[in-house]
């Protein structure tokens, strides 16, 4: 029997990691066990500039990268030959990740079924301003085109429906797959050596991990461990363009209970979340923020900007604060700095609530729909 084949379209994939990323990768991985034939088309591009590695298979997904002919901005990567490559490809299902970009157009060039998860890029305030211009051109012209050119809306969280509703979109074509965990997030826990290699071991540690970036919110995390030292907060991931600066300002204030934990492994990764008290994620804008969901796995109760799809993660086992507001921010860290029984409790509600979001599951989500079409 003939394997279905799902192709993916997105500007970037791995060695490139990010949250749309993973979750191709993940999905991926999920769907080949069900029988599928699974390509990721992308450019050669990562987030500053190219990288040299040709086409390849990587853990089963066959890769295509394209030539970037040039690129606007921090997304927006033009690889035409996308095209040409998804006609060579035939695959049964067209799939694609991102909005509002020039590949968002493909549907209109086949006769495959395609779907589409935007990843909610709703972050208004967040660009720069001539991209917010052309944002809201393109959101007042073709980006409802842009959705009901595919079969299927597949959303991230279910806080993000209302916003693809906004642009006419029936809820029937709406489908909710989320982000989610491999499996070693859900493996037995053991003491990490976390605190020891910070030299923290009595004090109560908030843990942060993002890509170190301005949308990331970090400064309102360091305004706040300013007037916090009660607790050591660290701050773990790759830079993104806003880590001087950051650093800067622990300088300049002379904030002794704030280190930068650079970019880690994901066994290190787990081993901070394990040694951590409390996990806040001060974003101005997620989607969905897979270390939230990875935080929680881990037992630990969280706290979260009020943006985009975090509170709809963290759902009644975490606090949300309202973005921007620092003294709603300290107030809710200071709540659980000073409450173990509140902070065990929320850990426990957390852990559970992750339990239930698996890749298997959201490819299973996934399956159901594509077959509706092969």
């Amino acid at each position: 029997m003939k394997k279905p084949k799902v192709c993916f379209i997105t500007p970037f994939f791995y060695p490139v990691i990010g949250g749309v990323e993973t979750h191709i990768l993940e999905t991926s991985k999920e769907l080949i066990k069900k029988g599928y034939e699974v390509s990721v088309i992308t450019s050669n591009s990562d987030r500053k500039g190219s990288i040299k590695l040709e086409d390849e298979t990587y853990q089963g997904v066959k890769v295509i990268r394209c030539k970037t002919w040039f690129r606007i901005g921090f997304g927006e990567v033009f690889f035409p030959r996308a095209i040409k490559e998804l006609k060579r490809i035939n695959p049964d299902i067209i799939h694609i990740h991102g909005f509002r970009h020039w590949y968002n157009l493909i549907p209109l060039f086949t006769k495959k079924p395609s779907f589409i998860t935007p990843h909610w890029p709703d972050y208004e305030g967040q660009r720069p301003l001539p991209i917010e211009m052309l944002r809201k051109v393109m959101d007042l012209s073709i980006s409802k085109i842009l959705f009901k050119i595919n079969n299927k809306i597949c959303i991230v969280t279910d806080s993000e429906k209302k916003w693809v509703e906004s642009f006419g979109i029936n809820e029937s074509k709406i489908v909710l797959t989320p982000n989610a965990l491999p499996k070693e997030y859900f493996m037995p826990k053991k003491n990490s050596g976390f605190k020891k290699k910070y030299g923290v071991e009595k004090k109560i540690v908030v843990l942060s991990v993002s890509r170190i970036h301005k949308s990331k919110g970090i400064d309102q995390l360091i305004e706040v461990a300013k007037i916090t030292p009660n607790a050591h907060f660290v701050i773990i991931g790759k830079d993104g363009g806003d880590e001087k600066r950051l650093k800067k300002i622990v300088s300049k204030y002379k904030i002794n209970n704030v280190v930068f934990g650079g970019t880690v492994s994901e066994k290190d990764k787990i081993a901070a979340y394990r040694g951590a008290d409390i996990f806040c994620q001060p974003s101005h804008f997620e989607a969905f923020g897979i270390s939230i969901l990875e935080a929680m796995s881990q037992g630990l109760p969280c706290i979260v900007s009020s943006k985009g799809g975090m509170p709809w993660v963290v759902d009644k086992t975490g606090l949300v604060f309202e973005d921007y507001n620092l003294h709603d921010l300290k107030s809710k860290l200071d709540r659980l700095i000073s409450d173990k029984k509140l902070r065990d409790k929320l850990g426990k509600l957390s852990e559970h609530r992750a339990r239930k979001f698996t890749w298997k599951k959201t490819a299973d989500l996934l399956d159901k729909e594509y077959r509706k079409y092969l």
